[in-house]
């Protein structure tokens, strides 16, 4: 396998270009939030060398990368090292930039391969609780299908709340021949020949699922037990709005009729008080007022007051 280091960023970067890489991967199977295949197709092709990106969220991630590492390692227990970019022993095209090697001593019975992300909160947040998203796996498994590696290990750093996570795959087969034919068409059909590929790219399928700490789940069991508690609870927020209109009605009509207490027979039974506000800061707003030579009759200050309008909802049975 042809190698670059990974020490000599311009050589790393004029690589690049001469192969697909593991988030090359996912554009060209539909699965990229990033980037669509008309341009990774221009990157490819083009005769100018491929520019340093130096974004936010890219800097974060690569500045925080090696404490990620770091604390993989603590964690897992595994050791790991660094690793140039590599080729695929058939399929040259094919380049694997991973950003570990997990070393086969100890617990670890086999050599494997390590990728890691350094998102904001929200994305950690929902890669913690629904899994690896699916252009996450499509990276790892790409990387697997260059080294030739049984498993891998995709792990996520969060600096905000100083957590990490990881998820253990093994190479899938399936997906690994759907990606080596998909990135073969792409790389002799459009980028050799230099020919623009088509608008819309077919989402590969098959994807396996990596679940989080939130297990999805369907079927009409589930479905008809959700359901009913989302009406059940759209009925409560109704009744609860109902009750406050019923309740501001009954209040009122006790103020209109001077009542500090009263009962509906077998209803409810009802008590109504005017609190008075709080003036005991009158006083300081006043002097505040006066070292300001301010008008102090304009800051005499009242309490606003509230009322108290307590029901007692009755059994429906009225007392002989």
């Amino acid at each position: 396998m042809a190698t670059a280091s990974y020490r000599d960023r311009e050589q790393w970067l004029a690589e690049r270009k001469t192969g697909l890489g593991g988030s090359d991967a996912a554009v060209v199977l539909g699965v990229s939030p990033f980037k669509t295949a008309r341009q990774l197709w221009r990157e490819k092709t083009s005769d100018d060398p491929e520019p340093e990106l130096n974004t936010p969220p890219i800097l974060r991630g690569r500045y925080l990368e090696p404490v990620a590492a770091e604390l993989y390692s603590q964690e897992t227990g595994r050791q790991i090292r660094r690793q140039p970019l590599r080729r695929h022993a058939e399929h040259a095209f094919m380049l694997g930039n991973v950003d570990r090697q997990i070393l086969a001593v100890g617990d670890t019975p086999s050599t494997g391969a390590l990728e890691i992300k350094c998102p904001g909160l929200k994305v950690f947040a929902k890669v913690k609780a629904h899994g690896l998203l699916d252009y996450m796996t499509v990276q790892l498994m790409h990387y697997l299908a260059v080294l030739g590696y049984s498993w891998g290990s995709f792990a996520l750093f969060n600096a905000e709340n100083w957590s990490l996570i990881h998820f253990d795959l093994e190479a899938d087969p399936g997906l690994i021949g759907q990606l080596i034919e998909r990135e073969q068409e792409f790389w002799t059909k459009y980028v050799v020949p230099r020919v623009e590929p088509p608008a819309e790219t077919e989402k590969a399928t098959d994807i396996p699922q990596v679940e989080g700490e939130m297990t999805l789940v369907e079927g009409a069991e589930w479905r008809a037990a959700a359901t009913d508690l989302r009406e059940a609870h759209a009925l409560r927020e109704t009744a609860e709005e109902l009750e406050d209109a019923a309740k501001e009605r009954l209040q009122a009509m006790m103020h209109r009729d001077e009542l500090h207490a009263a009962e509906v027979p077998g209803l409810v039974r009802m008590h109504y008080k005017w609190m008075a506000g709080n003036t005991k800061w009158k006083e300081t707003a006043q002097a505040i007022a006066r070292a300001a030579q301010l008008n102090v009759d304009e800051f005499v200050v009242k309490g606003a007051g509230h009322t108290r309008f307590t029901p007692y909802y009755l059994s429906g049975e009225t007392e002989d």
